[in-house]
């Protein structure tokens, strides 16, 4: 089969065959193969062309898994370009928090926290109208499936098609999922064993009959990390007491003040960051039995002797008290976790978040990997646990044509220890002098919203006529759509977000919405018993670059996939300047993508410095000075 007959654009771009055809190889060979290639480079387009051709050749499916929401949108886009020309059936599908019709009416009362025991409780109970008309409306719904499946629709328009005719969206993009040659998936239903059931089962979608693409395959690890994890603090503690009261649950809440009190106990006993699981739960044993935890976990997280009361009267929803009860879940059945404390918090962590991973890759056909920076490659594959062979790299070799010119200016840095008030008003001073010189659009990305919220203010007086877009945590998929819509729609708009965020991954700045791109600081993961239990794990494992493995490089990841926010097309031209003393060293420098060290200049700037080298670059019509 030709690549170009299953490929959505009239052409390719130098590589896209390539990769094109080596994903198809991968996928007919039952390899797993870990493909890199730059930001912008159209990474999905080619291996959306050679995972079809593999499906379609073999008689499998495609699980296509993303990281965000957003990037799960991205996709879509460029199955819908591909449908029109070659038709295949293809569908996408959220959480269904993301779906849920009936929560409209319980506004503020529905929390994620809360959301899975609301579905729950309402379907257990016959009282969803959209989720009982799914089997009584039967050619109504097919009709709506099958519409979903010729031209995969937008989460908005797969909600309002359902709400027309009264049925429950998720139920529409679940049977349209399982129907589906390709599906579009946030890593949940891939990875998480809660979630797995939905997509994967004996009749419909089996794992040995799906080819897996995981797109940006370097978050991998932080999502497991997250799977495997779970934080409880004290005060959340009281904080669900006091809900349980308020839900007249006395037994609940007396037992939650107990366990507050003993937990009080042991973290101050406790002298290092290291707890003993066993220790406590032989305590719950002890003092009140040897189901005690189990029960009281069960009652929490079931809400049973409340539910009808808290839905027939409106009353806010127990996020707490759920909260409370998964974690006394966890505490009790995660064999493998350890259990770690800091100041009045303890948490649960899996020190080997990623063990089982490669086992879980091999139950497909064909995995494949797609990354924008995995190198160095072998600490990568360790960092994923697939260094033991059976994994193929491959790194696209078309040399990008693109101008891109990094300046690292070694005068600032995100350091925690200098982060004064004279570093931040350095940081946003040089930030205003780059969006001052630059002719159109400009993305600013942050380590962190404690940072963001430091040079907000300064930076905001000092670009005045200039439309600022700003990401905030907690932003519905809507919300970041409008915020994506208001810097699309006006010139010269400036975008302030973070590093690792929902704009600085899978986001698509076509054309010339951004000339410059400025990585202010490195989001170095600040030190905390969790990490250090995961240091602890790898050392013990004999892995000689822990640091780089869990700090160092997925700091350095977020800040490349950043800085490449603006290449998106062959004949870019911009600007990337990196504010952090750090990014300055040699390692870093040897870390740096091809594409981000073509054309460096270093030095401690001014602003008028910067300035001047942004207003030079743009105006330029000959060969570049050298400013190194």
């Amino acid at each position: 089969m030709d690549p170009q007959a299953v490929f959505a654009y009239d052409s390719f771009r130098p590589g896209q065959r390539e990769l094109a055809v080596r994903v198809r190889e991968a996928a007919l060979s039952g390899e797993t193969l870990v493909a890199e290639a730059m930001s912008g480079f159209g990474k999905t387009a080619a291996v959306l062309s050679g995972a079809l051709m593999a499906a379609e050749e073999s008689g499998s499916k495609v699980v296509y898994a993303c990281r965000t929401k957003r990037q799960v949108n991205r996709v879509v886009e460029e199955i819908a370009r591909l449908q029109k020309k070659h038709p295949f059936t293809a569908a996408s599908m959220l959480s269904k928090f993301d779906y849920c019709l009936l929560k409209r009416g319980a506004a503020g009362r529905v929390s994620h926290e809360s959301f899975g025991w609301y579905c729950t409780f309402n379907v257990s109970n016959n009282l969803c109208s959209y989720f009982l008309n799914v089997p009584l409306m039967p050619v109504e719904f097919d009709r709506a499936v099958k519409k979903a499946l010729a031209a995969t629709p937008p989460q908005a328009d797969l909600v309002r098609d359902s709400e027309s005719i009264h049925v429950c969206p998720y139920e529409v993009a679940r049977l349209a999922l399982v129907q589906s040659k390709l599906a579009v998936v946030p890593y949940q239903y891939v990875f998480d064993q809660r979630c797995v059931p939905v997509l994967f089962d004996r009749e419909s979608m089996k794992e040995d009959g799906a080819i897996l693409v995981v797109d940006e395959a370097h978050n991998l690890r932080d999502f497991m990390r997250g799977l495997r994890s779970a934080t409880l603090s004290l005060d959340q503690i009281g904080a669900a007491a006091k809900e349980a009261e308020s839900m007249l649950l006395e037994q609940a809440s007396s037992s939650l003040k107990s366990l507050s009190e003993l937990l009080e106990e042991e973290i101050a006993g406790c002298d290092g960051w290291l707890m003993s699981r066993d220790r406590i739960l032989d305590r719950f044993r002890e003092s009140r039995g040897p189901v005690w935890l189990q029960n009281l976990a069960f009652e929490l997280s079931s809400c049973s002797g409340a539910a009808w009361g808290l839905v027939a009267y409106e009353k806010r929803l127990p996020a707490m008290v759920l909260k409370v009860g998964e974690f006394l879940a966890r505490l009790s059945s995660w064999k493998r976790s350890v259990l770690v404390k800091w100041d009045t918090t303890i948490g649960l962590i899996d020190p080997d978040p990623v063990d089982g991973l490669a086992q879980r890759l091999k139950e497909f056909r064909s995995a494949v990997l797609l990354s924008g920076t995995i190198s160095p490659s072998a600490v990568f594959l360790r960092s994923l646990g697939l260094d033991l062979g059976g994994v193929s790299t491959y790194e696209v070799s078309a040399t990008p044509e693109v101008t891109v010119r990094t300046v690292i200016d070694t005068g600032t840095t995100t350091r925690y220890r200098s982060r004064t008030p004279e570093m931040y008003s350095k940081i946003s001073g040089k930030i205003a002098a780059v969006i001052g010189a630059t002719p159109n659009g400009v993305g600013v990305f942050v380590p962190s919203y404690a940072v963001m919220s430091e040079i907000l203010e300064p930076l905001s007086a000092a670009v005045l006529g200039r439309n600022m877009v700003r990401e905030e945590p907690g932003l519905s998929n809507e919300e970041a759509s409008d915020r994506f819509d208001s810097f699309r729609s006006v010139p010269g708009s400036v975008l302030l977000a973070v590093q690792g965020g929902r704009f600085s991954e899978g986001e698509d700045f076509r054309e010339d919405l951004m000339g410059s791109v400025i990585v202010a600081g490195l989001s170095l993961p600040p030190p905390s018993p969790m990490l250090f239990a995961e240091y602890a794990s790898l050392k013990h494992r004999g892995e000689p670059d822990s640091f780089l493995m869990l700090s160092r490089l997925p700091a350095l990841r977020k800040a490349f996939q950043a800085a490449g926010r603006h290449i998106r097309k062959p004949g870019k031209r911009g600007l990337v300047f990196l504010l952090d003393d750090r990014f300055g060293s040699a390692t870093v420098r040897e870390l740096m993508p091809p594409w981000l060290r073509a054309d460096v200049t270093a030095g401690d700037f001014a602003p008028g410095d910067l300035a001047k080298i942004a207003r030079e670059f743009w105006d330029l019509k000959g060969p570049r000075p050298s400013l190194s």
